[in-house]
């Protein structure tokens, strides 16, 4: 095993650590956005560099050493400076009984966000993205009304489960539905106080379940995505896929286990660009990072170059692969960061990167101990900031204008509706 290999195995074991031990205490959001990342870029890349099975398009590009060499010195980087600030700011000041003087207010956003859910496919385009942000705040009132005093509030959140499972199902897309219910499990310990032996034991449990999903999907998207469609009941195809799957054995068959590592593995996409750039194309120099940041910052009508999301046209350019029609793949920021500049360069730019967050969830923290209303907020911030895979121009578009957004409602609801969002956290 290279030493950069054993490295990244330790760093990912030593943020597993620190986000097992701060659910309950804290929101551990910057350990499971590092959490996810370490397992996709160095985990998954380690077990594919170990499999013998080859897929023909997702496989690493450049040998062990090389990606190591990049990838772990630029992840540890990035790690010590959001440990560093997540150590360093946290929620010092909410009082967890007083959360549930909120409820009123979830109620309303809850029926709001719903509203514009079900009318969201008449928003014009220029309103879609605020849309898509206020739709997803049904999920922030549930989390809201899981800390209610009433006892039937507690239930919306298993509604909002069902919801996301439904809707999985219908598009055979599962992200939301585990990145929302790892999102509920951390307010949830947030409440419980769950020991390790019972954290570990539940999280063991998502992993098998996740893994599963990940092993029915393919072959679930075949069907529901084929050309005549699907007109059927969708649940009971699901899990009579899941039971031949289950009968047959899950770690039988050595390409489902290699498919399973495909969906693990982004790696695969960060060793192509490694190896296209600059031998084929030539290094960015920061080009799609000041894209990303004025396509944040401006306005289409004073930005007519605007970024558009879906990463298409980046990966072609600096990975050197097609993507075919409807197909949509990012390079992940970390891919991004060597696409622009190079090996140490990028490095230093996740440095960079991470004081961003960093500074970011300072000024949340405050907010929040301020007003723990924001609190709830926080999934909805960093609902792509999690995702490993992403491009930096959808991260940080929907970071700034996600955390506008909510401090534009609570002044209007606070101001304009006199609905009563004054600070509960320092109410003893």
């Amino acid at each position: 095993m290279y030493i950069w290999t054993l490295i990244g195995l330790v760093s990912i074991a030593l943020v597993f650590y620190k986000f097992l031990h701060g659910l309950g205490k804290t929101l551990p959001f910057l350990e499971l956005l590092l959490l996810l990342a370490g397992l996709q870029w160095i985990v998954g890349a380690y077990i594919e560099y170990q499999t013998p099975f080859e897929h023909y398009k997702y496989y690493m590009y450049v040998k062990e050493e090389e990606y190591m060499g990049f990838v772990v010195p630029a992840y540890c980087c990035f790690s010590f400076v959001l440990l560093y600030f997540s150590s360093k700011f946290g929620f010092n000041q909410i009082n967890i009984e007083k959360l549930a003087n909120y409820s009123d207010f979830a109620i309303k956003l809850l029926l709001f966000s719903l509203i514009i859910d079900f009318t969201s496919s008449f928003a014009p385009p220029q309103l879609k993205f605020v849309f898509f942000l206020i739709a997803n705040m049904k999920y922030v009132a549930a989390i809201i009304l899981y800390f209610s005093s009433v006892d039937w509030h507690k239930y919306v959140l298993y509604g909002a489960v069902a919801i996301l499972l439904f809707r999985s199902l219908s598009s055979a897309m599962f992200h939301d539905f585990l990145l929302w219910s790892v999102f509920f499990y951390i307010f949830w310990s947030f409440q419980k106080k769950p020991s390790i032996v019972l954290s570990l034991s539940i999280l063991l449990s998502g992993f098998l379940i996740s893994t599963v999903i990940q092993s029915v999907k393919s072959d679930y998207r075949s069907v529901i995505w084929a050309e005549q469609g699907f007109s059927g009941n969708k649940t009971t195809l699901f899990l009579d896929i899941l039971t031949a799957k289950l009968s047959g054995g899950l770690s039988d068959d050595q390409e489902d286990n290699e498919a399973l590592n495909v969906r693990l593995n982004q790696g695969w996409i960060i060793s192509a660009v490694i190896d296209h750039t600059p031998k084929i194309e030539p290094f960015a120099n920061g080009e799609t990072i000041k894209e990303a940041v004025f396509a944040t910052l401006l306005p289409r009508v004073l930005y007519e170059d605007k970024k558009q999301a879906g990463g298409v046209e980046n990966f072609e350019r600096f990975t050197g692969l097609s993507l075919s029609s409807g197909t949509s793949m990012g390079l992940s920021i970390l891919g991004e960061a060597y696409a622009n500049f190079g090996k140490n360069g990028g490095v230093i730019f996740m440095g960079v990167w991470g004081i961003t967050l960093g500074l970011i969830w300072r000024f949340l923290t405050v907010q929040t101990n301020r007003n723990s209303i924001f609190l709830f907020f926080i999934p909805l911030f960093f609902l792509q900031a999690v995702k490993a895979e992403t491009e930096l121009v959808v991260v940080f578009n929907h970071l700034i204008k996600a955390i506008l957004l909510v401090f534009l409602m609570i002044f209007f609801a606070s101001n304009m509706l006199n609905i009563q969002l004054e600070n509960q956290s320092n109410e003893h």
